[in-house]
């Protein structure tokens, strides 16, 4: 017993000992196991050095104000805007005048390392040019509203920086028509032609109320709203466009709505105010007629006599207080699960975007581009390449037409074309998590208007997006593997809310080469009154209102540079045939199926992308061979639809949207041709300063020369009750891709590393035969996104004003 004791006695340490390393081994691997893993790579693009500078970046500030101040010492007779008025000569737009493309290439094709030598002659001619970057000048825009016959002016200013060799000259080159009968010289255009600056806005506001305010107890019975400019109004307006036809006048419909948060989109009262806005006088703008429920009057007296005899037939007054309808704020229960997050992207192993945000310049998976930005159509892509090889010399959008259809003076007057507004001016701040990813790269856009350089930040945002598909995939049930490429893209994106509309614009790189052109559109319906007699040119929305049928229609240019400049344009036709083959026996009959007819088109065209998809149209050098003998191509291809105008000679659409009139255009590239539309087409139809239809006459040869596209996107708007509050961007999305056609010797993605190869055994078990980016086990936190913080437009007006 004794003995026992003592045993226990002196084995209890020990066993106490071998006790307590069993449970710290045990707690360790526990709390191990518990550990959190490390922090995954920051989620935001890698910063890199560009290879050159960006010769298509915005005027900075400190260029737009030494321009500025310039220009005011120049014999002019400027006004600064602070003192100025709409017959004084001010400057409207400062911006960078787009280099000509014929003096880009021998710079770019001789300094960038990573492109692969082209055999086209003509691309070594420009390289052993190596000449250094072109100069840089400004596209001016002045409105000479105190010259004897007033003009919008356009000039150029450089070279730039400012120096002694800086000079002036009127910028014509690019224009068609830029003289006015009486006025000497060119690259001027009708005053009534402008764009509606601060300056003209305040006296309009003033002349509308000389006839609204006297009005208020007309108004208030017929509409339940006054509009006298005091902040208790409950009515608004808006004006449509064009106001001219030639520049002889402006004049244009004013319509009036609801007062409200968005609702005023949605609010119309049907009542129509016809006004001469000509010259700069504004003691000599005038009222031409009032338009009340299809009741026609001359005058503001004879609209008031109608009124208070009893002789005026009144309409259903629309219910301007109730606009709950119209308005974004949640509506309805919530649905199951809706409380939890939304799926959003995650980047557990870091970026794989690589850029330089100062220079607008960025690299993705082989592909690298240039952006530019400006105040009429946004943003721009330059030197397009893949692998190294340039594509596409520049990608832009040109022009967006929304044609509208009504029984009443404004939707069967309305035809907008939104340069000459500023699509690029109306550019959003990106909504981070909505718009776009928290984690893409956005830049900032910028532009110079009336004294005033504007920053829009966060305009610009660039991200990669799984697709939700790969982007190739095979299951061989012969070799018993399976294998699939990961589907992933780079977007580059805008939004613009262009008064009512909401446009979504959207570049996208894929990772075998291709590129894609889409648009969206969203926001509000440009609504008008509802009766009966509008029941054939749209819906009825709400009691009074309706959402009329329109057109939209977006012209884009794609320089495609394909293996050089020397390009051609390839028709393939997918015809049937009938043909008796050797081989047949006599009951099988005649074989019918499809052959391939190919055209080389010799001269600028232009084409409609029907026909079944039967019809291809490629665009590659004759003189580059892939290894089967095909000249390296790129294709043109619908995405969702494409559209062109569907209404062909309004007078309001005469010749300043002629592009318009078909899906497609191919064009030899020329300097003097760079955009299919400008800032003043949008009141000139009749004789605008770049009518597109005359770069076709004639039509030149465009065998192995230079070739522009024109492309056309859009839909035709037949509204609904579902666009209420907001168009939806599902349904109307509208896209073309560019695709390689021959351009490689097979399959361009294989290089892929994100991609798995599955092989089966004769267990029926897989195993990973070549596998993703050997890190698929990694685990990792993400990092969390920042705190949002939204800001609009920032502006900076002249360190001297």
């Amino acid at each position: 017993m004794k003995n026992g004791l003592m045993t226990r006695a002196l084995l209890s340490p020990l066993f106490a000992s071998k006790m307590m390393l069993f449970l710290f081994l045990l707690l360790s691997s526990w709390i191990g196991s518990i550990v959190a893993p490390p922090t995954c790579p920051a989620p935001y693009p890698v910063n890199i050095k560009a290879p050159r500078e960006n010769l298509w970046k915005p005027l900075s500030q400190e260029e737009t104000w030494s321009i500025e101040k310039w220009l005011l010492a120049q014999n002019l007779n400027l006004t600064t805007l602070d003192t100025a008025k709409l017959s004084d000569n001010t400057i409207y737009l400062i911006e960078l005048l787009t280099p000509n493309k014929t003096d880009v290439l021998p710079y770019i094709d001789t300094t960038s390392s990573n492109e692969r030598r082209s055999s086209d002659p003509l691309e070594l001619t420009r390289r052993q040019a190596n000449s250094g970057p072109p100069a840089r000048y400004a596209r001016v825009i002045l409105y000479m509203g105190g010259l004897p016959i007033p003009v919008v002016k356009e000039i150029t200013v450089g070279p730039l920086p400012i120096s002694n060799s800086t000079t002036y000259a009127p910028l014509s080159y690019l224009y068609q028509n830029s003289t006015v009968p009486g006025v000497e010289g060119s690259g001027v255009f009708p005053f009534n032609s402008r764009f509606t600056t601060s300056l003209e806005s305040d006296a309009l506001y003033a002349f509308i109320l000389s006839f609204t305010t006297p009005l208020q107890d007309v108004t208030m019975d017929l509409f339940g709203g006054v509009y006298t400019g005091s902040g208790n109004d409950t009515l608004t307006y808006s004006y449509q466009g064009p106001s001219s036809f030639d520049g002889n006048f402006r004049r244009f419909w004013l319509f009036f709505v609801g007062r409200g948060t968005g609702a005023q989109f949605l609010s119309p009262i049907g009542w129509f105010v016809y006004v001469d806005l000509s010259g700069t006088d504004p003691s000599k703008w005038f009222l031409k007629r009032i338009v009340y429920n299809h009741q026609v009057f001359n005058s503001v007296d004879e609209f008031r006599s109608a009124w208070a005899n009893g002789t005026l037939k009144k309409g259903v007054k629309a219910d301007i207080e109730n606009t709950k309808w119209a308005e974004r704020n949640r509506k309805g229960t919530q649905r199951s699960l809706d409380d939890r997050k939304a799926p959003q992207s995650t980047f557990s192993d870091g970026s794989r975007i690589k850029a330089d945000r100062d220079a607008g310049y960025v690299e993705w998976l082989g592909w690298s581009f240039w952006t530019g930005f400006n105040r009429d159509t946004g943003v721009t892509l330059w030197d397009i390449r893949f692998k190294g090889e340039r594509l596409i010399y520049e990608i832009s959008l040109q022009e967006a037409v929304a044609q509208y259809a009504g029984n009443d003076p404004v939707q069967s007057t309305t035809a907008y074309l939104d340069r000459h507004y500023g699509i690029g001016s109306e550019v959003t701040p990106a909504l981070s998590g909505y718009d776009c990813p928290h984690q893409a790269l956005k830049l900032n856009a910028t532009y110079w208007t009336e004294s005033t350089y504007h920053v829009i930040p966060d305009a610009i945002c660039i991200f990669e997006l799984d697709l939700g598909f790969p982007t190739s995939r095979h299951a061989d049930t012969t070799g018993n593997w399976y294998g699939a490429t990961k589907g992933t893209a780079l977007h580059i994106r805008t939004m613009a809310t262009v008064y009512n509309y909401d446009y979504m614009f959207d570049y996208i790189l894929y990772l075998e080469g291709t590129i894609e052109i889409r648009v969206a559109a969203s926001g509000y319906l440009q609504a008008t009154y509802w009766d009966d007699q509008q029941a054939n040119y749209g819906t009825r929305i709400e009691k009074t209102t309706m959402g009329s049928i329109h057109s939209h229609v977006l012209n884009y240019k794609v320089d495609l540079d394909i293996q050089g400049t020397s390009n051609s344009l390839l028709k393939t036709d997918l015809v049937q045939e009938e043909v008796t083959l050797p081989w047949s026996d006599p009951e099988d009959g005649v074989t019918r199926q499809l052959r391939a007819d190919r055209q080389w088109i010799s001269t600028e065209s232009a084409f409609d992308l029907g026909n079944n998809g039967q019809t291809i149209y490629t665009i590659g050098n004759k003189n580059a061979l892939n290894a089967w003998g095909y000249p390296k191509s790129y294709r043109i291809m619908p995405g969702y639809h494409t559209s062109h105008n569907a209404v062909v000679g309004s007078q309001r659409l005469l010749n300043n949207a002629r592009w318009g009139e078909h899906d497609l255009f191919v064009l030899r590239h020329k300097d003097t041709e760079i955009w299919s539309s400008s800032t003043w087409n949008q009141h000139l139809p009749v004789a605008p300063p770049i009518d597109f239809s005359k770069y076709l006459e004639p039509a030149e040869e465009i065998d192995q020369q230079d070739l522009v596209v024109y492309i056309n996107v859009g839909m035709h708007h037949l509204p609904r009750a579902e666009d209420t509050p907001n168009t939806l961007f599902t349904d109307t999305r509208s896209s073309f891709f560019f695709s390689p056609f021959n351009y490689f010797d097979d399959e361009p993605s294989r290089d892929i590393t994100n991609a798995i190869l599955l092989q089966g055994n004769s267990e029926g078990q897989y195993e990973v035969a070549e596998g993703g980016t050997g890190d698929d086990e990694q685990q990792c936190l993400l990092q969390s996104d920042p705190m949002l913080s939204y800001i609009d437009h920032i502006y900076y007006d002249a360190p001297d004003a």
